[in-house]
């Protein structure tokens, strides 16, 4: 057994490793009146949090700790933006170091240099990614200065002009990603819907000259301004943990701030006073909703902006949400811009594989919708559009049966099959979730969600783990969900709830968890074994663990349901199993092997194993 030779020092650092694959599954709904009781049973023992040391999965991508200090100018006459900028990361110790351009095959941004330490380095420019050798030797952070200059395309697309707004989103060179294997990221094909970029958090100081008179807003607030020569204005912003850096104003623009709550500002922009209420309106029932169901944005700053008619429908970049104007009629803004104001907790704060994942954010965006609509106006208007999204599934299962959630953004054969995939069927997705496991703990869970990952870039993956957090226990949900073929449905929350261990009237709680599993309680072997004052060792010749204690010798064997103790057989009822490479085993050990007392309360889920006798001793080992 790997494991019970490894040292002590190593079964430390396992504390910190994450929980991961589960055994045989109880459905939510044995368990979910254990969760009542449980929060009052807790409260009588000592001890640490039993969850506090699950740490959160890596991100899909590898921090290096990125800054960029930028300078640069809009030239609104000739619709061009000129910039030199540094970005500082950590040496990720790949030969080749990537930047990611996200422009257009007919609007190239140029590249006119990049340096480091003064000295010029030569780079390949491809369709979306610079690729340049690794300068930075045996640097641990290193330092590139890029020039650049980008034409801004007069026409209301994501990033452009349209109407004296100027929408200026992905509009610099960005430092590539990496998984957490180091492995660069090649930025996604794009189609004509859908924003498949892969981004990389990080802190910015921007310096952004404009004529003067334009007001803008932006991933951070309105910056601090100051006039400059020629008419000009310089505005500088200085924001951290962001996903990216965007801008949008115009000389046009009323911009009118106002403040949710104490920590958080909303600038609202439109080229019509008349709007801003409007939008006001709107904003100051979802913020307070919105703050409810995923708890407080991580950030000082957001911003909302009104482009013109004809431009790109609704857009979501860093604390911004972008709307077209034309959204007014048949109040598509009720719907909108909600939706979009959604994505500053799911996409902003907390970001996805866009061209994977979508389902991720942009379902649980479209249930924000949801959740608005039932605030403000009443459950009626908010069935209505669950109907909507119902229908939609339905479609799908007719049209498009062998599709999944997780289906790549390249792969949809429809815009259509797209939509009704990601917006539609995720917000059922997370709807499913939250009838079987009632409001209060689907909101802890996206809390949760918020808490453990506001800047990182998550999956499936990580939801369940956040589930199983909020749930006690390891949940399936999410990665199973997502990879079921349209035609079969969503499927159910399935838990393998987690036992609380007392010892000797103590709460303990090992690395790997107890738990209910196949009809009895299974229980890490040295972690218990250790504190019970069991010496565990690992037996050569006989190719079998050797624990002694309490005046016993006793020999067993990984999946077998027979212990040998003192040469003698017995059965243990069920067998020893493995869970992320620890030797779990019955409660029947402790019970019958070692005859200590033994007490499971399955409705309170905790298992008690007393050890001392009635003099406070513990039994030697031999």
């Amino acid at each position: 057994m790997k494991t019970l030779q490894k040292t002590s020092l190593l079964v430390c650092v396992t504390i910190l490793v994450m929980f991961g694959s589960i055994g045989i599954i109880s459905y939510w709904p044995a368990i979910s009146k254990w969760l009542e009781t449980s929060q009052a049973t807790g409260a009588e023992q000592t001890g640490a949090d039993p969850f506090s040391y699950d740490p959160p999965l890596p991100s899909y991508v590898k921090d290096l700790h990125p800054v960029y200090k930028i300078q640069a100018e809009l030239h609104t006459s000739e619709a061009k933006i000129t910039g030199k900028m540094t970005v500082e990361f950590d040496n990720p110790q790949t030969a080749d170091l990537r930047l990611y351009v996200y422009d257009y095959l007919w609007n190239k941004m140029t590249v006119k240099s990049i340096r480091y330490k003064d000295k010029p380095l030569a780079f390949e420019r491809g369709l979306s990614t610079v690729k340049l050798a690794n300068p930075l030797g045996a640097e641990m952070r290193g330092t590139l200065a890029i020039e650049f200059e980008n034409p801004v395309p007069r026409r209301g697309t994501r990033f452009g002009v349209k109407d004296d707004i100027w929408t200026l989103t992905t509009w610099y060179p960005m430092l590539g990603a990496q998984n957490q294997q180091g492995k660069w990221y090649d930025p996604p094909q794009r189609v004509d819907f859908g924003d498949p970029f892969v981004y990389h958090y990080a802190n910015y100081d921007v310096s952004f000259v404009s004529p003067k008179g334009y007001n803008w807003v932006s991933s951070w607030g309105r910056g601090s301004t100051k006039a400059v020569e020629g008419s000009k204005q310089l505005i500088r912003y200085e924001g951290k943990k962001l996903l990216n850096f965007a801008l949008v104003g115009s000389p046009l623009y009323h911009v009118e701030t106002i403040q949710m709550g104490p920590n958080l500002s909303v600038d609202i922009a439109s080229v019509d006073k008349g709007n801003i209420q409007r939008i006001k309106t709107i904003a100051e029932s979802v913020f307070p909703t919105y703050n409810d169901w995923y708890g407080p944005l991580p950030y000082p700053h957001v911003a909302i902006a009104e482009t013109s008619t004809g431009t790109t429908y609704a857009m979501e970049y860093a604390n911004l949400a972008i709307f077209k104007r034309d959204m007014y009629q048949r109040n598509l803004i009720d719907h909108w811009l909600p939706h979009e104001i959604a994505h500053l907790w799911w996409y902003n704060s907390v970001a996805t594989l866009e061209a994977s994942h979508g389902w991720l954010d942009e379902g649980l965006v479209e249930l924000s919708v949801y959740h608005y609509l039932q605030n403000r106006y009443g459950a009626q208007s908010a069935s209505t559009l669950l109907d909507e999204y119902n229908r939609d599934a339905r479609r799908l299962q007719e049209r498009y049966p062998n599709g999944s959630l997780d289906k790549p953004l390249q792969k949809f054969a429809t815009e259509e099959e797209f939509h009704w995939t990601w917006y539609s069927k995720g917000a059922l997705l997370f709807d499913h979730l939250r009838k079987q496991i009632g409001d209060d703990a689907y909101k802890r869970f996206l809390h949760r969600v918020q808490q453990n990952y506001h800047g990182s870039v998550i999956g499936a993956e990580h939801l369940d783990q956040a589930l199983g957090q909020t749930l006690q226990g390891e949940a399936k949900y999410f990665v199973y969900a997502t990879k079921k073929p349209n035609r079969e449905g969503l499927g159910a929350v399935q838990l393998e709830p987690y036992i609380t261990t007392i010892i000797n009237n103590m709460s303990f709680y090992p690395s790997i968890p107890a738990r209910a599993t196949g009809g009895t309680v299974y229980l890490p072997l040295r972690e218990l074994g250790e504190k019970m004052g069991l010496a565990i060792s690992w037996d050569q010749e006989k190719q079998m663990i050797r624990v002694r204690g309490n005046g016993r010798e006793v020999f067993v064997k990984e999946r077998e349901r027979f212990a040998i103790r003192d040469g003698q057989k017995l059965d243990l009822g069920h067998p020893l199993t493995e869970i992320k490479e620890r030797t779990m085993v019955p409660l029947s050990f402790f019970a019958d092997v070692f005859e200590w007392d033994t007490d499971y309360n399955p409705a309170e889920k905790t298992v008690k194993i007393q050890t001392r006798k009635a003099s406070g001793k513990v039994a030697e080992t031999k």
